[in-house]
């Protein structure tokens, strides 16, 4: 719950620093677009894809070429070969940042940056051992969306993250067997994005 009220305060924060302005003129047809383009909430199909993570995001527009961020991610699923054999990717994240999108919002190229922390447990996927822990850090993405119509983009893009981790590490995804632990710097992909984004 700590989590969630901290994660609430920093949107508030950030929401508050930047002032939502009115978006200035842009190019033929802005007009429309000033009126309803606020809100883009998206669903991003890579994240279900690996393992069924559960994730949603949404922006708002402050600016014609910038966006405010907040989303989050969450898998609690385990999944099973045989009874002594299991894999998983299990995570709760949250996340606060913007995009710039030199063209105007929601529409072409993009790049964004973003704060994050995330709980996880992953292992048995490529090798035996299984990691646990808590991370936090800043991440860089860059990306690409298609216009489908007024109200829906497919949004393109991959992303990396790096900060500090305090993390357990185990012999096997069920066995409890500690190998190691402590505190440790990492630079990591964060994600790929194939997602739908519906504009309000």
């Amino acid at each position: 719950m700590k989590k969630i009220l901290l994660f609430a305060v920093l949107l508030c924060a950030a929401s508050a620093a930047l002032g939502a302005q009115p978006l200035p003129q842009g190019p033929p047809g802005w007009e429309d677009l000033e009126k309803r383009a606020r809100f883009g909430l998206s669903q991003n199909l890579a994240d279900y894809l690996f393992l069924g993570t559960l994730n949603a995001d949404v922006q708002y527009s402050v600016h014609r070429s910038w966006t405010l961020q907040a989303g989050a991610k969450y898998n609690n699923w385990t999944w099973r070969h045989r009874t002594d054999d299991q894999f998983e990717s299990r995570q709760q994240a949250y996340y606060i940042g913007a995009r710039w999108w030199p063209w105007y919002t929601y529409s072409g190229w993009w790049a964004g940056t973003k704060l994050q922390y995330r709980e996880y447990n992953r292992g048995g996927i490529i090798a035996r051992e299984t990691e646990e822990g808590d991370a936090f850090g800043l991440g860089a993405s860059a990306g690409y969306s298609v216009h489908l119509n007024p109200w829906l983009d497919v949004d393109f893009g991959i992303g990396f993250w790096g900060g500090f981790a305090r993390y357990v590490t185990y012999a096997c995804p069920y066995c409890g067997e500690r190998i190691d632990e402590g505190s440790k710097a990492f630079f990591l992909p964060d994600e790929i994005r194939i997602s739908l984004m519906f504009i309000l």
